[in-house]
């Protein structure tokens, strides 16, 4: 079991609220989480003496915290006194059942957020599958209801949305940006917001933030507002399998590369042409001699059709007399299959 405290959006400068500031630092600190994560907007126009107060504000803080930063804080260069004060923009540890991640999802001077095709990559290189997965950003991943402005999601939430259900099932995501606290479930994947822990900008009844009671079987959430008590919000099961339908789908539309290899160029070149002319836009065939396959190269295709009895592969076909017929008829049966998903790769 671990406990974290989840807060969010303190915006240190001209909307920053001293009051409920440190009165929700002593209340943190009686909580005694394991970990303090804040999802960003540590302040509002990511100048120097904010980034100064932020980091000397937080110190006051007794347990681990992790720090990421929000979209104020990428304003006027501010990354470079983020970085100063609270490290890499991402970053991601392992506590005992449990891999938290922190990823940045801003971008200098704008107010919408974006994760990458990189930084996806980088997140998915850390997420166990073993373990339990917390990943933390600014920007919601879905529309937040009472914000008034719902459309504000990162620029590529689809593809951050598909990842998530592909390697993080069963996950948690936290999150901030909007100033409301709310919580809602992509299939298997677990997503919390926070809100306002310090800013007068809050659009619930107080400042506020989260305290999330988190096993390997279930997610536990209360809201504590700043002056009015807690409110238990739910105890929800942690299922860790990815949804089939999500994976059928990905497959569907991702692209798909096959290899032919035989100890005869003539055979497997004949085969990748065959299979190219009659395969849809997101197939392809390439061709390789038996001596030439690398552990490098069959991690990097979907399937693998051989002529030699004696390499290992999906598919080893035996072509007798008819050559070209033959092939035609088994490309096709290949494009089928795997249309129809018979192996599937994520």
């Amino acid at each position: 079991m671990m406990r974290i405290v989840h807060i969010s959006d303190l915006h240190f400068g001209m909307e920053f609220n001293n009051e409920k500031f440190q009165k929700a630092i002593r209340q943190i600190n009686e909580i005694e989480p394991d970990l303090v994560i804040v999802t960003g907007d540590l302040v509002l126009w990511g100048i120097h003496n904010e980034f100064r107060e932020a980091y000397e504000g937080l110190s006051n803080i007794k347990s681990d915290m992790m720090v990421i930063p929000g979209n104020h804080d990428a304003r006027n260069d501010g990354i470079k006194y983020f970085e100063l004060y609270f490290g890499k923009t991402r970053k991601s540890t392992v506590m005992d059942d449990f891999v938290i991640i922190a990823a940045d999802s801003t971008n200098p001077d704008t107010d919408d957020g974006m994760i990458g095709e990189e930084q996806r990559e980088w997140m998915r290189t850390k997420l166990k599958r073993d373990k339990v997965n917390i990943i933390a950003l600014h920007h919601h991943i879905v529309p937040i209801p009472h914000t008034g402005r719902n459309r504000n999601v990162l620029m590529d939430s689809a593809e951050m949305i598909e990842a998530l259900m592909l390697h993080c099932p069963g996950g948690v995501v936290l999150a901030g940006h909007r100033h409301v606290p709310y919580s809602t479930k992509l299939l298997r994947t677990h997503i919390i917001h926070a809100g306002t822990l310090s800013s007068y900008k809050v659009l619930m009844p107080d400042n506020n933030f989260n305290i999330i009671d988190i096993s390997r079987e279930s997610v536990k959430l209360t809201l504590r507002f700043v002056e009015l008590g807690e409110v238990e919000i739910g105890e929800f099961m942690i299922k860790n399998e990815t949804s089939p339908a999500v994976v059928k789908y990905h497959s569907i539309s991702g692209t798909k590369k096959v290899l032919f290899v035989s100890k005869d160029h003539n055979l497997s070149s004949m085969a990748e042409r065959i299979f190219n002319e009659n395969a849809p836009s997101n197939m392809v065939a390439i061709k390789v001699h038996s001596k030439k396959i690398s552990k490098e190269l069959l991690n990097d295709v979907d399937y693998v059709v051989t002529f030699d009895e004696d390499v290992e592969a999906d598919e080893y076909w035996k072509i007798t007399n008819d050559l070209h017929e033959q092939l035609k008829r088994a490309c096709r049966e290949l494009v089928r299959k795997l249309i129809l998903i018979k192996k599937i790769k994520i």
